[in-house]
C-alpha cells in the first residue's frame, strides 16, 4: 500500500509542476470514478459520463489547491462526484426526498427467494439499494462496487472501522426490510 501511496503522491507532484502531467491520474482514476457515479446516478451511463466527466474538470480546475495528506488521491475525487450526483439528484427532484418515502412489509419474505433466480434476486438488490439513505448507498457502493475494505471505508469516510461496520449491518437491515415491501 505503500508503494501505491509514493507512486500516487510522485504523480500529484508531477502534475502540480505541470497540469499537462495529470493524465496518468485520470488514467488511473477514470474507470473507479465512472463504476461509482454509474451506479449513483441509477445506471445511467451519459449521466455517470457527465459526472465523471465534470469530476475531472473541476479537479484541474482546483488541483492548485489540493494538498497532499496521505490519503488516497481518489478520496478528493470521490468528493467532488458524490457532490455532483446530490446536485444531480436536487436539480431532477427539487422537491422530495427518498427519507419521506413510506414503505409497507409484505409477509412474503420466503416467496421472494423461491422465486427469483439468483440474477434476478442481485439486479433487486442493487436497485433496492439505490433507495437506501444516501451515507449507507454511498458505503454499500464502496464496499460492493468498489471492493474496499471496511478499515478502507472508515480511512475514506473518517469514521473508524467499527462504526462502519455498524453503520453497514444497518444498512443490511434497511435493505432487508425494502426487499420485503
Amino acid at each position: 500500500m505503500a508503494k501505491r501511496q509514493d507512486d500516487e503522491k510522485q504523480l500529484i507532484d508531477s502534475a502540480k509542476k505541470d497540469i499537462a502531467n495529470f493524465k496518468p491520474l485520470y488514467e488511473r482514476y477514470v474507470k473507479v470514478l465512472f463504476r461509482y457515479c454509474y451506479y449513483r446516478v441509477g445506471r445511467n451511463k451519459e449521466q455517470a459520463e457527465d459526472i465523471v466527466s465534470e469530476t475531472f474538470v473541476r479537479a484541474i480546475d482546483n488541483f492548485k489547491k489540493f494538498k497532499y495528506k496521505n490519503k488516497p488521491f481518489i478520496v478528493w475525487l470521490y468528493t467532488i462526484a458524490h457532490n455532483l450526483v446530490i446536485d444531480y439528484y436536487r436539480e431532477k427532484s427539487p422537491s422530495i426526498s427518498l427519507d419521506s418515502l413510506p414503505f409497507e412489509v409484505k409477509d412474503e419474505t420466503d416467496e421472494i427467494v423461491d422465486k427469483l433466480s439468483k440474477e434476478e434476486l442481485k439486479e433487486q438488490i442493487q436497485d433496492k439499494t439505490s433507495d437506501l439513505p444516501g451515507e449507507i448507498n454511498h458505503l454499500f457502493t464502496l464496499k460492493h462496487t468498489e471492493g474496499l475494505t471496511f478499515a478502507e471505508i472508515g480511512k475514506l469516510i473518517g469514521k473508524t472501522e467499527g462504526a462502519v461496520k455498524m453503520q453497514y449491518y444497518r444498512g443490511l437491515e434497511q435493505l432487508k426490510y425494502l426487499l420485503n415491501s
